[in-house]
């Protein structure tokens, strides 16, 4: 979305479809809303350098003396610098609190080209999911609501105002966590742990961002999840290397050590240049907005991971395809948990085709070809599920129909997953997952003729919604949705694990290691099957 957008929508210049598009961009985007807050922030600023002057001027007369005021603070020549002297200047003579995301409830910094009125209703944009049950079923802004577990903890105690926002299962959405005591780990869906030590206070904003308003919090990021982003209240940090640890005391003030690779770090306010910070090296950041950040003495052995561990999920069924003949596919799982095979049908006759699959021999399958394991009642459509599966499909995309990957569940009431042939909604290539008349849509285009690995992982519980309840990965990464229809998920048993479509819009591409897991696995694990 371009600043264009953002500006309408400030000035109140955008009709409905317009203002739910934008509203939607800004919850499932962060960077966005950061992009937002800095445009409020800024013309906050700029109105309360120039006060009454700002009224009734042109806009060629109100840039020069804007950028005149700017020159006789230092800030010549130089834009990004002119942005923080700006902020800086106007939090200094008015005392103005930088703005940030999870600080909007409490924001007294309303932009002119935005009116109270506005504000409050982007406030009720990212708080309402809390206070309104109905929230999710709302296409305009519905997004997977749960970015992050609680895995483990030791001796904790939460604030009475966090104890409602963790789900028995341990699923956190956005928002505002306090710890009096005790020690929590939390897995991001990026892929990154964090461990936080209370007594502490953090808002986690998205899938790899967290905002650490005090407390102690140790890192550890894989590569897929480089990126993971720790704000406080004086400083950025952005993950490059693995592990590293941030401590913000009351007054805002924060340190940083680097225990293994590399970070970045920036202030959040003034002197904003950033700082690439080296394994064994420590600094902070006060108050002092226009200094630089400050070296400390390391003491990355205060950090900690060790708070139990996480369990190998096991999978309930899993289809290697390494059989050399026969129609039947037998269920390859360690545990063998079910033992259900799958068995052929339609096209695919008495002997399915093998050829070389990602690890070992995989399926051919072609359209009208599909292969059925029947399911026992404890396979449900509502309940937590992760499906696992590698594909690989030529890129011959046109205007035809969707392929048809798979189903679990009947064609008509259970899940069915999809390469998006047309492009006509969302990204072309990409995988669908719809259940009843919702869908959700990924980005990643599978349709090369390389080889994929597709998870999709429903949390399940009470009013789950597939828009709200579904996280989608290509390739151990979390895709965003380019398309999706809300639609809360029935209960109901799912019956049959489908393969291929007995139609002319199934499969036609190879396809190997099925897991069947009946709990949504932890994001380490989805990564570990896209690595197999």
């Amino acid at each position: 979305m371009d600043a264009e957008h953002l500006e309408a929508y400030l000035a109140e210049e955008l009709d409905a479809r317009g203002r739910s598009q934008v509203e939607h961009a800004l919850r499932n985007d962060s960077e966005l809303r950061q992009r937002f807050l800095d445009q409020i922030q800024i013309d906050s600023a700029l109105r309360a350098l120039m006060g009454d002057e700002v009224d009734g001027a042109d806009e060629l007369s109100f840039e020069e003396s804007i950028m005149a005021r700017l020159r006789s603070e230092g800030a010549d020549g130089y834009h990004g610098f002119a942005k923080s002297v700006l902020t800086e200047i106007v939090e200094e003579r008015d005392g103005i609190i930088p703005l940030r995301w999870p600080d909007l409830v409490k924001a007294g910094i309303i932009s002119a080209a935005a009116s109270i009125a506005l504000m409050f209703a982007l406030q009720g944009i990212i708080f309402s999911e809390a206070e309104n049950p109905d929230f999710r079923k709302s296409p305009a802004i519905s997004a997977p609501a749960f970015v992050a577990r609680l895995e483990n903890t030791t001796n904790l105690t939460w604030a009475a105002s966090s104890e409602g926002r963790i789900r028995e299962d341990g699923w956190l959405n956005n928002g505002l966590l306090e710890i009096e005591s005790g020690k929590a780990r939390i897995a991001f869906n990026s892929g990154a742990t964090a461990l936080v030590e209370g007594p502490a206070s953090l808002s986690i904003e998205s899938n790899n961002r967290v905002f650490l308003q005090k407390g102690r919090i140790t890192a550890e990021v894989p590569p897929a999840a480089s990126g993971f982003t720790v704000n406080t209240p004086r400083l950025n940090v952005v993950d490059i290397g693995t592990r590293f640890g941030v401590k913000v005391s009351a007054n805002g003030d924060s340190e940083l050590h680097v225990m293994q690779g590399m970070v970045e770090a920036s202030r959040t306010s003034g002197n904003a240049v950033a700082t690439l910070v080296r394994e064994g090296l420590a600094l902070r950041a006060d108050a002092r907005t226009r200094s630089e950040l400050s070296p400390v003495p390391y003491a990355g052995d205060e950090f900690t991971m060790q708070v139990g561990s996480t369990s190998i999920p096991v999978p309930a069924l899993r289809y290697s395809f390494d059989e050399a003949v026969g129609a039947v596919i037998e269920d390859t799982g360690s545990e063998r948990l079910y033992d259900i095979p799958l068995v052929a049908s339609g096209e695919l006759g008495n002997s399915p085709r093998r050829a070389a699959g990602k690890n070992g021999a995989g399926l051919v399958l072609q359209p009208g070809a599909s292969l059925e394991a029947p399911l026992s009642k404890d396979f449900r459509l509502e309940s937590a599920f992760t499906i696992g599966f590698w594909v690989k499909i030529p890129p011959r995309l046109g205007d035809e129909k969707d392929q048809v990957l798979m189903n679990y569940g009947r064609e008509e009431t259970g899940w069915n997953v999809s390469c998006h042939q047309s492009g006509t909604r969302g990204s072309r290539g990409a995988v669908r997952v719809a259940y009843g008349n919702g869908f959700v849509v990924g980005t990643t285009d599978i349709a090369d003729g390389n080889w994929h690995h597709v998870a999709f992982r429903f949390i399940g519980g009470k009013d789950a919604g597939i828009d709200s309840h579904l996280h989608l990965f290509v390739d151990g990464n979390l895709e965003t949705f380019s398309d999706f229809s809300a639609e809360q998920v029935s209960a109901g048993r799912a019956g049959i694990l489908q393969l291929g479509h007995p139609g002319a819009s199934g499969l036609e591409g190879w396809i190997d290691e099925i897991t069947v897991f009946r709990e949504a696995i932890p994001t380490a694990s989805v990564h570990e099957l896209s690595k197999e």
